[in-house]
């Protein structure tokens, strides 16, 4: 059971409290012959089944017979009473408990429109932890995290530093590696103050769901060649284009093909050297 959890952990983990939807709009009842009840507790959690619709943008809006038609999929799969509500969370996709002989889920609305194999995985990791249906729906969780609201806040992207131009780099690479298809952006990050003994440095980001490559403002300096630079920027840019896998339920940033693919840079072998003898002075804020 531990090792089946694994692959969703992530997703299951509960959201933070200033993650909570905004405003609720209750629903109009639904009379008891349109929804076949097979449980007295149903009906009465029927009546208090709540819409709610985030503040923020994009804003979200569930289609009551959708959910129903969902909630049915997953009552006839479990074969047993299920409560099924939808939200907008940003961390927790996936949340389950059993209450007075019924199972209240609450999904993510990626999961409205799922494919029957995906939604039937759902149901077994639900109910048996079930390891490949654990795998299956981290994958399609994995595919749709570009459904999922923003964790990024809203502020201006600067590309143009005191001497590299991400922006200009970012061009270049587009064009010269991946046929001008990467629609990413780009922007220098904040510098952080490094713990005492710090050995590394994470110098790009990639966050999938802003589609946003961030590329440390350490390297904005004089002594710190364009072409490495450039190297940091073309291995997010992949992370763009080769997302992450899950094999036996584990997530890989960095199969053999995405390393296959990043020796492809001109400057490969150049630029990992130069970062082994340049690590010490970058690790220092100027």
């Amino acid at each position: 059971m531990a090792y089946a959890m694994q692959a969703l952990l992530p997703f299951l983990r509960g959201a933070p409290r200033t993650a909570r939807l905004g405003r609720v709009l209750p629903l109009p009842r639904v009379a008891r012959s349109a929804v076949p009840l097979r449980h007295p507790a149903i009906a009465q959690a029927a009546e208090q089944l709540e819409l709610k619709f985030p503040r923020q943008s994009p804003a979200v809006y569930v289609h009551e017979g959708a959910r129903q038609a969902l909630e049915r999929r997953l009552d006839l799969l479990a074969k047993q009473p299920v409560i099924l509500s939808i939200t907008d969370n940003r961390h927790s996709m996936i949340h389950a408990t059993r209450r007075s002989g019924l199972l209240r889920v609450r999904l993510h609305h990626m999961f409205l429109d799922a494919p029957s194999s995906v939604v039937e995985a759902l149901v077994r990791f639900l109910l048996y932890r079930d390891r490949d249906a654990s795998a299956l729906v981290g994958r399609y969780i994995d595919g749709n995290m570009f459904r999922i609201r923003s964790l990024e806040p809203k502020r201006a992207l600067r590309t143009q530093g005191e001497v590299h131009d991400l922006q200009d780099l970012f061009d270049e690479l587009n064009a010269q590696y991946f046929g001008g298809e990467v629609d990413a952006r780009i922007s220098w990050g904040t510098d952080t103050p490094a713990r005492r003994g710090r050995t590394t440095i994470k110098l790009g980001s990639y966050t999938a769901h802003a589609q946003l490559v961030r590329v440390h403002p350490r390297l904005d300096q004089p002594f710190v060649p364009r072409w490495f630079v450039a190297f940091v920027v073309f291995h997010e840019m992949l992370h763009h284009v080769m997302p992450a896998t899950r094999v036996d339920g584990r997530r890989k940033l960095h199969p053999p093909e995405f390393r296959a693919r990043e020796r492809t840079y001109r400057h490969y072998d150049r630029a990992v050297a130069w970062e082994q003898a340049n690590l010490d002075r970058l690790l220092r804020k100027p």
